[in-house]
């Protein structure tokens, strides 16, 4: 049996990693789902590896039909017909910090992963998840030997806004150095609110919600109705921090936004 796995970022950083078996460096694809599909939807309800803590014991949940679910992984094998299937790992994504702290996942490869389970999805609003700091891009602490940490913000896969201050983030590295969060990253916000709308227009996403968080630019539109408008500017930066001879001990790379008018960046720090 020959297999090809490949592990979602949320494995990496901190859930448990179980056997899949032999591996092989021959390459099996799946024609309808892929090792590059990261959502998807199911099309009954079912059991996904999910597990909600309920009653002081985790227990597991059978998702509905339609339920927007995160691939974490997948694990690929060729069948004795020449056919490949696929497995995959899944989870409910980035979700709202209340929710996600009463989740764990089974985290292995062992959900069939077919056309009669699921349909792939794209996220209407791109922005999704992606961890935006305040600024026109990252800077490096006092001595040059790390970036400097700032307040960050996202949107969930639920439709909440986290924002977490500049303490909350030096709490948490992945807040910084990461462009996306993921399920294994449950931190609790400063702040959140619930989200009432989301509109996408080419490189504009609009954010309404009833109350301000203090920290971000929040845009007055009537009581009770606040509007982030974050635009991608389409332009990046870089910055070399820890010079070590000719190289760096880590390098930081961005992509601009402005919020409500306000410069904000999106990236991530590589350490070498």
């Amino acid at each position: 049996m020959k297999l090809k796995i490949k592990w979602g970022l949320a494995v990496v950083v901190g859930l448990t990693v179980m056997s899949l078996g032999s591996l092989s460096a021959r390459a099996a694809t799946n024609p309808y789902l892929t090792d590059r599909t990261g959502y998807v939807r199911t099309k009954k309800a079912m059991y996904v590896g999910i597990y909600q803590k309920q009653r002081g014991k985790y227990r597991p949940v059978k998702v509905k039909k339609n339920t927007l679910l995160a691939v974490e992984a997948t694990a690929s094998e060729w069948g004795t017909n020449g056919q490949v299937k696929t497995k995959a790992a899944l989870t409910y994504g980035v979700v709202n910090y209340q929710r996600a702290k009463t989740y764990k996942y089974q985290n292995m490869a062992s959900i069939p992963f077919t056309k009669a389970n699921f349909k792939r999805v794209k996220l209407k609003a791109p922005i999704r998840t992606q961890i935006l700091h305040p600024g026109k891009g990252f800077t490096a602490n006092a001595d040059n030997s790390a970036a400097a940490p700032t307040a960050a913000f996202y949107l969930t896969l639920d439709n909440y806004l986290q924002y977490y201050d500049k303490s909350a983030v030096a709490k948490s590295p992945f807040l910084t150095g990461l462009r996306w969060v993921s399920s294994s990253i449950v931190n609790k916000p400063t702040q959140s609110v619930k989200v009432a709308k989301v509109t996408v227009k080419g490189n504009t996403t609009k954010i309404d919600y009833n109350r301000p968080i203090k920290g971000l630019p929040n845009h007055k539109l009537g009581k009770h109705h606040y509007r982030l408008t974050v635009v991608n500017q389409r332009t990046t930066g870089h910055l070399g921090i820890g010079p070590i001879d000719d190289t760096f001990s880590a390098f930081a790379s961005w992509t601009n936004y402005t919020v409500n008018g306000r410069p904000f960046h999106f990236g991530e720090i590589e350490y070498g």
